[in-house]
């Protein structure tokens, strides 16, 4: 039995009354009949004082919460209390229906949050969930923070506001709202006084929106609770009340922020839902451009076919540098100097953003390394701004970055297959006796009978990367090129050695002033030491085997002296007969004639000095002595001496050419 059949049986039973009436406000404007028996319904209590026959009976349980028993006769003091205790059990009965009937409503929220998708539905559903629990509410506006607007719009709204509200753009600390955003703290205000104060900020286009979109009939109380998404404050929630008293109480704010909880969970959902399908759609995308790009790999369809088509995805200008050769491939063509690329070589091994001067205008771009086998390849450049670059954008940059690499790669090998095809074809040529067969393999080449021929071999300096040094030899003979242009018909490299053959209409200097040229150039401008060989210029094709072999003793001699430059063959001159000795060979021969004459005590080298300055002076002792400073007797003592020692005779031939031979390599392995 409910507890309020209970209280009439009661009433009726114990207490032995025909006629009686229990009326309840709970945080109402105005009472409401719970029971009636034998009287006729009259007005609430609080407007019932002229009836003199009939006895009230005020039962409050809270400031706001209170029931009447409206009776035509007194109670006895135990009627009283057995009374007053029936009516707090039905007064808990009522608390426990109201909690049980929020509990509904929140976990009626909770179960929408999992299975609407549709935010605006959502916020509206939640929005209505509150209010049914809030009854005091007349209408409630849920505002998010729009970054575009930097405003708060209305997003939801329950309760009968006009399409007007619509309109309405509420800026950060502006009236209740724009306050509560600010501040980001509740706000519960009971008195139209303070309602209008709080609200004295809101522009008049706002509130003349508002005003047109709900009629207020003395408005009494707001609460506006802030709402916070990942720690960051992003909508509010304000619900309105009218009447004759402010209703709206503390448990109704700890209610709304609730149920702003939820709406916090939902815009997070909603967010990562976003969020999710976004990656999906992304992934998808994926798939597609590596499809594409995929496609036009497999089809060897060209560097600038695929530059194209990622300008056609981008819709950007961009451009593509392979460091390999310094070629370009541009889309648009010709969009970009090429001199203002180079600006970008060194720049970055990262993707990162710059901004540089062209032609006195600041352009912005974003740079992509292609990253190959663990080397730079080259440099993908897009005309575009950090703000404006989007994920798609990234994604695209990202697939293309890859079949672009590959693509250089590819073009790589081809050009090491054809280096070797070309090494192999010149090597037999070279070792062709047959002047048939000569011809043959000349015609192969592309080599004509009727020039003349010079070699030039080029070492880089080795390193422990393979690939790095690959990407130097291919980039030094994209160099070669276009410094010798038609004088090099013939350019391969082979490990890391390049050879070079030079034509020439007529023999002069031209080759070493080219080499000289491009020796200065490629040092100064890639920092890197160079090792230069070179042959004899001759006339004919069948000179060109006797200009390698010079090429490559000159080679040999800058590598066993530990040298770097240039070394014309014609230059070496007797060190011809020590090219294949290594340096330390060659020391080891001067310190045979040079460490005896050494005083280990004194450290002094007179001995050794003096031989070096009667060798110098063919022999000549009045001129040794005169450059020596001392008298020729002293000189005659030194030279006895450095026989002893050596256990030579200055009248031998032979003894005296060992010497000479020892002077002179002295001078060049030191």
């Amino acid at each position: 039995m409910l507890i309020v059949d209970r209280l009439q049986q009661f009433l009726s039973d114990f207490c032995n009354l025909s006629q009686f009436q229990i009326w309840k406000n709970i945080n109402e404007d105005r009472f409401s009949l719970v029971i009636s028996q034998g009287m006729e319904e009259q007005l609430a209590p609080s407007h019932d004082k002229k009836n003199i026959d009939v006895y009230e009976y005020q039962f409050q349980f809270h400031e706001k919460r209170q029931l009447v028993l409206r009776l035509h006769r007194a109670l006895s003091a135990t009627e009283n209390q057995a009374i007053e205790t029936l009516l707090h059990a039905y007064y808990l009965e009522l608390m426990l229906e109201k909690e049980q009937f929020i509990r509904d409503k929140m976990m009626e929220s909770i179960r929408e949050i999992s299975v609407l998708n549709d935010i605006h539905t959502l916020l509206t559903k939640i929005l209505e969930n509150a209010l049914s629990v809030i009854p005091s509410a007349d209408f409630g506006v849920l505002w998010m923070y729009d970054e575009s607007e930097a405003a708060l719009v209305p997003k939801a709204w329950v309760g009968g506001p006009g399409e007007d509200i619509k309109n309405m753009r509420m800026k950060v600390g502006e009236g209740i709202i724009g306050k509560t955003f600010k501040d980001n703290q509740s706000m519960i205000l009971n008195s139209y006084t303070d309602v209008l104060k709080a609200s004295s900020s809101v522009t008049e286009e706002n509130l003349r929106h508002l005003l047109n979109a709900y009629t207020f009939e003395y408005l009494q109380s707001v609460i506006a609770v802030p709402i916070a998404v990942e720690e960051q404050t992003l909508c509010v929630v304000i619900i309105y009340q009218n009447g004759e008293n402010a209703l709206l109480t503390i448990e109704d704010k700890q209610l709304l922020e609730s149920f702003s909880d939820q709406v916090s969970i939902a815009l997070t959902n909603s967010k990562l839902f976003q969020n999710l399908k976004l990656q999906n759609e992304l992934l998808l995308q994926r798939d597609q451009i590596h499809h594409t790009f995929m496609k036009l790999s497999l089809q060897n369809a060209g560097m600038q076919v695929i530059v194209n088509e990622i300008r056609h995805m981008l819709n950007l200008r961009l451009v593509i540098m392979d460091l390999m050769d310094d070629s370009i491939y541009a889309s648009p063509r010709h969009w970009i100097e090429k001199g203002d690329l180079f600006r970008f070589v060194h720049l970055t091994e990262t993707p990162a953003f710059y901004s540089l001067e062209v032609e006195n205008e600041q352009v912005d771009y974003y740079i992509q390394p292609i990253i190959g086998v663990g080397q730079i390849l080259g440099l993908l450049l897009i005309e575009i701004n950090e703000q404006k670059l989007e994920s798609i954008h990234k994604l695209i940059i990202e697939q293309a970055s890859s079949i672009i690499a590959l693509e250089l790669i590819r073009k790589q090998t081809i050009v090491d297959s054809f280096y070797k095809k070309t090494h192999d074809l010149f090597h037999d040529f070279l070792t062709s006796k047959d002047p048939g067969q000569l011809m043959k393999k000349g015609e192969e080449l592309g080599i004509q009978s009727n020039a003349n021929y010079a070699v030039v071999l080029i070492q880089l300096s080795t390193g422990t990367d393979i690939q790095a040094m690959d990407m130097q030899v291919h980039l030094l003979i994209s160099e070669i090129k276009k410094h010798f242009q038609d004088h090099a018909p013939i350019v391969f490299g082979f490990g890391h050695k390049i050879t070079v053959l030079c034509q020439f209409k007529r023999i002069s200097n031209e080759l070493l002033h080219l080499v000289q040229q491009f020796q200065g150039s490629w040092e100064k401008v890639k920092n890197n030491s160079l090792k230069i060989g070179v042959g004899t210029l001759y006339s004919g094709m069948d000179q060109i085997a006797k200009s390698y072999n010079e090429a490559d003793k000159a080679l040999s001699f800058l590598m066993t002296r530990q040298r770097w430059g240039i070394m014309h063959y014609q230059e070496i001159g007797v060190n011809r007969l020590f090219i294949h000795q290594t340096q330390e060979e060659l020391l080891g021969f001067v310190n045979e004639v040079f460490l005896p004459l050494r005083n280990e005590k004194t450290k002094h080298h007179l001995l050794e000095e003096t031989l070096l300055m009667y060798i110098k002076q063919n022999g000549s002792v009045g001129e040794t002595a005169k450059q020596l400073h001392i008298h020729v007797n002293t000189l005659y003592q030194r030279l006895r001496k450095i026989e002893e020692k050596l256990t030579i005779s200055f009248q031998n031939a032979d003894d005296v050419l060992r010497l000479q031979l020892a002077c002179y390599l002295k001078g060049m392995v030191h």
